[in-house]
């Protein structure tokens, strides 16, 4: 067997700020001196993640802004269909902690999953507790900052025009996939 660090150093590491303490939390900060994207991985990726093991992604950007996260490939454990009871499962947060909405709850095989926050506070926790476990996820993330004007004036058009049905449609995610072998992949609204 080849260990992580001599056929993948460098290849797959998490672009955040690991919280010291922890084995697998990282910060993502939206800063002058910070960039505005990067790539995150569960731990070992793309070997199989070790057991027992939960890891938070705390995304901050600036005031205004918004994170997009793309789940390139999501690997794992199999199971049923439903996310609920999964051992191994990626909770996403539109917020700064477990208190805030769930947007989205992955688990099983996907690729291409996207997800944005409504403000400027996400997390993404994985959890690791199965006998057999996969081989993880890959995602990227980006900081979006506020629309320019003119989708800013297209929104109050739409909202003038719809009233109140348009402000009553909930947080603005986005879940869109693009492997027809998802066995499941659930986001909720507040």
């Amino acid at each position: 067997m080849v260990h992580r660090n001599s056929l993948w150093s460098g290849l797959f590491e998490t672009e955040g700020v690991r919280i010291p303490g922890t084995e697998c939390d990282y910060q993502f900060s939206r800063s002058v001196n910070r960039p505005t994207h990067g790539r995150l991985y569960s731990p070992r990726y793309p070997s199989i993640y070790p057991n027992n093991v939960r890891c938070s992604y705390h995304f901050h950007a600036r005031p205004k802004d918004r994170v997009k996260v793309v789940f390139e490939e999501v690997s794992l454990q199999k199971g049923d269909i439903s996310c609920l009871r999964r051992a191994d499962i990626i909770k996403v947060f539109d917020g700064r902690d477990t208190n805030a909405p769930a947007i989205a709850m992955l688990c099983n095989e996907l690729t291409g999953y996207e997800v944005l926050s409504t403000g400027s506070y996400l997390l993404l926790q994985f959890t690791a507790n199965s006998v057999s476990p996969g081989q993880g996820f890959a995602a990227t993330f980006h900081f979006q900052p506020p629309p320019d004007s003119t989708a800013a004036d297209s929104d109050r058009l739409l909202k003038l025009s719809f009233g109140k049905a348009f402000e009553s449609l909930g947080p603005e995610v986005s879940a869109t996939t693009t492997n027809d072998k998802i066995d499941e992949a659930n986001y909720s609204n507040r």
